[in-house]
């Protein structure tokens, strides 16, 4: 990796020290040798949490949630997919969290007072890694993390790598399991997802190792890989959603990395007043009858509107009888724009459930009696629970039982995509049921999804000059840091375009 990965103990990031309210004060960089894992693990989540909750606005875009709103002029490298190795990087990101873990990791080793932070780190290794490879495909893995020692680590394939992360998500299920409570440290209030419970973060590897499983389901060993499914089928999965939340507070800069990125200031300025709807999702959503439809997009004059990704006249509030569509995309309130201090979810139920009637519609060894059609209905049963969460100031308010009853109601349509019996193909309801589900949180997924299945097709870009021929890019670039840094390894990768070169699981 990059010269920055020595000084991975200068990377860490407000910290805390024993109370939440202290978590965005900074470590001196200039002073510290070391620090406790129970320091460094509470900064590394919430990074992860901000990476896949603030940074995927441009798969937004592609995958039809979003659209550049009237009255500002778009960069016609995003209207036309003509995107550079400067566009879209979320590389040193990636790494700098990573290497806070790889600092746990280094720390903790063969300590058993140390090991439910050394599986934390290992499960969020693992899931960092994921969406690296799921960005860029090949990456350096093996040779990364070593400092001095090696400032050019070359390149690892995608495969290998995804291979590997489950033999450490395995390895840290074991490890919680076989640890001796006696002496085991909690990780407890260090903890922002789960605040300790290591059942929950069983949980939450095996559910991510079911994702890593899926994801290549187009790849010649699928059937191997898959066979990994039943040895921690027993651990279950996620059944409710994770979120980080390190005490976020209405204060920019301290709030909700969601919120940051689509929100409003502290002040009340919108954030991102020139991203708008999707005309895609809003129109399955209308289509549907879904009531979600009006709890992520701020409805207009009682409809909810999206612009055509591309559009040279792109729908303006005027045309719906009023000055401006409020918030932008999202609505605030309930449904996505809850509040600043909401979780950053990590990893949703909804999701969760998805995975799991994909792998009961395979006929894989999951947990577990319910089939396919009752995960399914479960997944959007989540979806529509989260959705219908509220918050007045940090108190946060559920209303399961409404939530239920509207999708109970709206899955019992006997509709294509929606009612699971009446679908004509099982794996494009699932697949379009998750892509509803994880509207605005985790934008990643439905871009990795439409690239493993080909569920839904949003329409490309309809700019003039847009390139690829109607299709939509299958991948970013990779940074330009690495061709002035590290320019021999990803030379070695050959030429990249942002129409055919794929990532290894790729349809």
């Amino acid at each position: 990796m990059k010269k920055y990965i020595i000084y991975s103990l200068m990377l860490i990031a407000g910290a805390i020290s024993g109370c939440k309210k202290n978590f965005y004060d900074l470590t001196n960089p200039n002073q510290p040798t070391s620090a406790s894992a129970a320091l460094v693990l509470p900064s590394a989540l919430s990074t992860s949490a901000a990476l896949v909750n603030g940074s995927y606005t441009v798969y937004g875009y592609w995958m039809g949630y979003l659209s550049p709103a009237a009255g500002y002029a778009p960069s016609q490298s995003l209207l036309t997919y003509n995107f550079t190795t400067s566009d879209y990087q979320v590389w040193t990101g990636y790494y700098l969290n990573l290497a806070n873990y790889d600092y746990i990791l280094k720390q903790t080793a063969g300590d058993k007072t140390q090991v439910y932070f050394n599986s934390i780190a290992q499960i969020m290794t693992a899931y960092g890694f994921e969406g690296l490879v799921d960005n860029y495909n090949n990456v350096p893995y093996t040779k990364a993390f070593q400092g001095s020692a090696n400032l050019l680590p070359t390149y690892d394939k995608g495969p290998d790598i995804y291979a590997d992360l489950i033999k450490r998500l395995d390895g840290a299920i074991a490890a919680i399991n076989g640890a001796d409570t006696k002496v085991a440290v909690s990780p407890s209030s260090a903890d922002i997802v789960f605040a300790g419970n290591m059942t929950k973060w069983k949980q939450f590897a095996n559910t991510l190792k079911l994702r890593l499983i899926l994801r290549q389901s187009n790849t010649g060993n699928f059937a191997t890989v898959a066979g990994g499914v039943s040895t921690t089928a027993a651990e279950g999965y996620l059944t409710a959603d994770a979120g980080a939340n390190p005490g976020y507070q209405n204060i920019d800069g301290k709030q909700n990395p969601f919120w940051n990125v689509y929100g409003y200031s502290q002040s009340g300025a919108t954030k991102s007043p020139a991203t708008t709807g999707g005309a895609y999702a809003v129109g399955l959503f209308k289509s549907n009858s879904d009531p979600r439809g009006p709890i992520f997009y701020q409805p207009v004059n009682g409809d909810i509107i999206g612009n055509q990704f591309g559009a040279a006249v792109p729908v303006t509030a005027s045309n719906f009888g009023t000055n401006v569509i409020s918030g932008g995309s999202f609505v605030s309130g309930s449904g996505l724009l809850k509040s600043p201090y909401m979780d950053a979810v990590l990893f949703s139920a909804a999701e969760s459930y998805f995975l799991q009637a994909e792998a009961k519609f395979r006929n894989l060894a999951t947990s577990g009696t319910a089939t396919a059609e009752a995960l399914y209905n479960s997944g959007i049963k989540a979806s529509f629970e989260s959705a219908y969460i509220s918050y007045s100031g940090t108190n946060k308010t559920t209303n399961n039982s409404a939530a239920d009853a509207d999708a109970t109601t709206y899955y019992s349509q006997q509709k294509n995509n929606v009612n699971y019996g009446a679908s004509t193909d099982k794996l494009q309801a699932i697949i379009t049921q998750k892509y509803l589900a994880i509207t605005g949180y985790n934008m990643l997924e439905a871009y990795n999804e439409y690239r493993r299945t080909g569920f839904p097709n949003p329409p490309a870009s309809i700019a003039n000059g847009a390139l690829g021929g109607g299709k939509l890019p299958t991948r970013i670039f990779y940074p330009n840091s690495e061709y002035q840094q590290n320019a021999a390894n990803v030379g070695a990768e050959g030429t990249i375009n942002q129409f055919t070169s794929k990532i290894f699981w790729a349809k």
